[in-house]
């Protein structure tokens, strides 16, 4: 606990921020020996904790920077060897992606309504980002897809036949735009002084950005209607 508390005190000096989900060394559950993590990884998709699919999300999200990174390599085969043919499991996974609703305003509505450009916000991440990040993770957790990348992902699953090719590139270049409108917003509320968020205000962006949000959405709206029917969420 002492060698994880010291390395999380230098991420903190280093200007990398304290998380807030306590994804870190100091919280035991991301700390253990392998046996261990072989156990928790089973309790998360044959048990019932409601945060089971999270936790094996960040999980497989995780990289290795130092020491034997052939422990890591491990317990992540140990997930591909104990999840085929668990189909409920990977729907509960999967259906997180689709777990946040777009407001009864309709987002067409939104965008070319001048009052609601001006008053009502869109979460980049909820509506944007998160969608496509975790509906590919749940396709290359069934693939078993080795890459951690949402590119290199949609790349493996184009040539296992697990995804169209074009929505592929569709969704790869919907996420690379919903990062770039974050990444400047974010500097825009810095400069404005304001808290940094995943709020982005309809009135701040130009026509063709809000033209190519709306192509964005339908992409988006897409995916996910791939992913109700492949993963049977309508039965959940």
């Amino acid at each position: 606990p002492q060698v994880a508390e010291a390395f999380n005190q230098a991420l903190i000096e280093f200007g990398w921020p304290r998380c807030p989900g306590e994804i870190m060394l100091t919280n035991p559950l991301w700390r253990a020996p392998l046996a261990a993590f072989r156990e928790q990884i089973r309790g998360w998709i044959y048990g019932h904790d409601a945060d089971a699919a999270m936790h094996l999300a960040i999980f497989m999200d995780a990289a290795a920077v130092a020491g034997d990174a052939g422990l890591l390599h491990k317990a992540r085969q140990f997930a591909f060897e104990i999840l085929p043919g668990n189909d409920a499991f990977l729907a509960r996974f999967a259906a997180a992606a689709d777990q946040f609703e777009e407001p009864s305003v309709g987002w067409w509505a939104r965008l070319t309504s001048p009052r609601a450009r001006d008053e009502l916000p869109f979460d980049l991440k909820k509506l944007g980002t998160f969608p496509i990040v975790h509906g590919v993770r749940a396709l290359a957790l069934q693939a078993q897809a080795t890459p951690l990348s949402t590119t290199e992902r949609l790349r493996v699953l184009v040539e296992r036949h697990r995804i169209d090719a074009d929505l592929a590139r569709d969704l790869s270049e919907t996420l690379h735009f919903m990062m770039g409108l974050k990444l400047k917003n974010n500097l825009a509320q810095r400069q404005a002084g304001r808290p940094v968020d995943n709020l982005v205000r309809m009135s701040s962006l130009s026509t063709l950005e809000r033209d190519r949000l709306q192509d964005a959405l339908g992409i988006i709206k897409r995916f996910r209607q791939h992913l109700q029917q492949h993963f049977k969420l309508g039965a959940l």
